[in-house]
């Protein structure tokens, strides 16, 4: 469901991709690794992919906490480069959705 999102913003092939497990819960090594990315590659847009029913997130999986959760990351990435487009997302078992 991603690769296809990714495929219809045209970023498949054309984007330095972290995957991570727990995307954003796990936000110190997120964050050092995503900084190494900007340092290194510049992007001028970054998005954060979530998902629903991810097991790192255990009892604790609601919308809610993956959107505080991105936000936070999204808003450190913001701080580090004031002029970053980043964009949160959730994928859901419907589809991928803002967060």
């Amino acid at each position: 469901m991603i690769e296809e999102d990714l495929a219809k913003r045209h970023l498949n092939g054309n984007c330095d991709r972290v995957a991570w497990p727990g995307t954003s819960k796990d936000y110190d090594n997120v964050l050092q690794t995503a900084k190494l990315s900007l340092k290194l590659h510049n992007p001028d847009e970054l998005y954060i992919y979530e998902h629903e029913d991810c097991g790192a997130y255990g009892q604790d999986n609601s919308e809610k906490t993956h959107r505080q959760n991105a936000t936070k990351l999204a808003n450190s990435l913001q701080e580090i480069r004031p002029t970053l487009e980043v964009t949160t997302l959730i994928a859901t078992f419907k589809g991928i959705k803002p967060l």
